[in-house]
Parts: C-alpha cells; sequence; structure tokens
C-alpha cells in the first residue's frame, strides 16, 4: 500500500512539474509612447451596405516587407481585444510583440456608431485619452495579447504586429464580424499553384490602389475554421512561370530537332561509309 501511495505522490508531483512548466502567468506589456496614427490607413469598412451598420471588423495590412503586419480594428461598443499574433512570439524574446499602439476611440455612451463618427475620429491628430491595460498570456497553449479598456468604446484601435516572413499569413479568427487581408501592392493570391487563401474568402475585390482584398464573414463560417491562412506571391510569378516553361519546352524542342537531325546526318554518313565497303568487298572479288 506505501509503495502504491508513493508511486502516486510521485505521478502527481510529475504532473504538477509539466502543468507549471507549460503554464506562463500573465505578463503586462508597456507602451512607452502613443503610435504614429499617420502610419495607419482607416477605413470605414461597411461591407456594401447602404444602412448605415457599422460591426466589428479586423483588417490585416500584409506589408512587402513581410516581417510585420499592420492591424486595424473597427470596435463597436467593445471592452476587450483578444489579439493572437502570428506564429513568431518567441518566449525568449524581450521584444515587445505589439507595437507603433493607437487608439481613437471615444466612450460607447458618449458616442454613436455611424460612418460619420468614424470618419470624425479618424481625422484626429492625437490618440485617445482612455486607459486600457495590455497584457500577454498562454491559453491552451497559444499566445495571446490582451486589450481591456477601462469602459466599452467605439472606435479605431490599430497596431503593428512582427510577422513570420516567407508571404505567408496565418492568424486565428477571432470575434471580429469581418475579418479581411489586404495584400501588398503588385501581390496576389489564388492560384494553386503558388499559394491560396484557406478557407476561401467570402469575396475577392481590388481597392484603389489596385491592393487585393480577401474578406471573411465570421458568421458564415464553420465552427471549425478557426485559422486563416493565406498564401500570396508576386502577380507576374504565374506569368513568368508560364514564360520559363514554354523556354524550357522551347529548349527541350530544339534539342530533340537537333538530335533527329544529327541522328539522320550520320545514318547518312553511316550510310555512304557501307556503300564504300561494299564496293572495296565488290573490287577484291574481281581482282
Amino acid at each position: 500500500m506505501k509503495m502504491r501511495t508513493k508511486i502516486v505522490f510521485m505521478l502527481l508531483a510529475l504532473l504538477v512539474v509539466l502543468v507549471s512548466g507549460c503554464m506562463e502567468q500573465k505578463k503586462e506589456i508597456v507602451i512607452d509612447k502613443p503610435g504614429n496614427i499617420s502610419n495607419y490607413e482607416f477605413e470605414i469598412f461597411q461591407n456594401e451596405s447602404g444602412n448605415q451598420t457599422l460591426a466589428n471588423t479586423t483588417t490585416y495590412y500584409l506589408m512587402k516587407n513581410d516581417t510585420k503586419v499592420q492591424v486595424v480594428n473597427m470596435v463597436v461598443n467593445t471592452s476587450k481585444l483578444e489579439i493572437y499574433p502570428p506564429n513568431i512570439l518567441d518566449s525568449g524574446s524581450d521584444e515587445t510583440p505589439i507595437q507603433n499602439f493607437v487608439q481613437l476611440v471615444s466612450p460607447t455612451n458618449e458616442t454613436v456608431p455611424t460612418p460619420q463618427t468614424f470618419q470624425e475620429l479618424s481625422s484626429r491628430n492625437e490618440t485617445s485619452a482612455i486607459n486600457y491595460t495590455l497584457t500577454q498570456e498562454v491559453i491552451q497553449g497559444m499566445k495571446v495579447i490582451n486589450l481591456e479598456f477601462k469602459e466599452p468604446v467605439t472606435g479605431f484601435v490599430a497596431y503593428t504586429l512582427r510577422n513570420s516572413g516567407n508571404q505567408r499569413f496565418t492568424f486565428v479568427k477571432h470575434d471580429s464580424e469581418f475579418i479581411r487581408v489586404v495584400l501588398p501592392e503588385g501581390y496576389v493570391t489564388g492560384n494553386r499553384v503558388f499559394g491560396i487563401a484557406r478557407p476561401e474568402p467570402s469575396s475577392v475585390t481590388y481597392d484603389e490602389k489596385g491592393r487585393q482584398t480577401l474578406l471573411w464573414i465570421s458568421s458564415k463560417m464553420g465552427d471549425r475554421e478557426e485559422t486563416i491562412q493565406v498564401k500570396y506571391y508576386i502577380q507576374s510569378a504565374p506569368l513568368l512561370f508560364s514564360a520559363a516553361i514554354i523556354a524550357l519546352l522551347c529548349g527541350v524542342g530544339l534539342v530533340l530537332l537537333h538530335y533527329v537531325k544529327s541522328k539522320k546526318e550520320l545514318e547518312a554518313v553511316r550510310g555512304i561509309l557501307d556503300l564504300e565497303k561494299e564496293y572495296e568487298r565488290k573490287q577484291r572479288k574481281r581482282k
């Protein structure tokens, strides 16, 4: 009985060690100074609806320098945002995971969420003086940044996250009704050879700058579709690839033509040699 008790205690101790090793306490993130408002695009997204209804919307602006991604949230009556950075949060890194934090918001009880309100907020030159806290923790093995306001707010919240690069962007779907990804100018997705978006977006459009924009609507996505992945590439890549394939095929064709021509020439030379040998053989018989 004593041996069983010891084994049980050892297993419990091992379990506690493993669990404590996998858990990470909340860590407060301190932003030294307000971010630069001019770095962001504060677009009022209405999903092509004319009924003036606005909903929580998150837009990811991917950069040509794909080590960073700019995120702009339209928030309506929101007191907390869960931010899931791309898979780049190194637990051993001291670098602040969220950068250039900007808030252009007003208390919900003082604000009517209309396009005019958001337009007024986006034209401000200074960030809002509303108290907030930023903490980082691990939930089910995933690192999460919690942004919490002292009271519900409406407006824009923008920040910059580090990205893993290599023209692949993966993120976790969150509570926003509309999720948008704006690709860098000159880049696209949708070719199964070079890269596609999973799950398939609800719509694919182009903005005034010619950038491809992907849209997902949370209420139309399945419960299991928690992760969105976008693989993108230079717009001319398929054309250049096709040109390279055509050039390669032309090269192969030229090689084959040269081979056929050389083979015929060799056969002709062989035929001449055979005739000469036959002529010499007949000459010997006559002698």
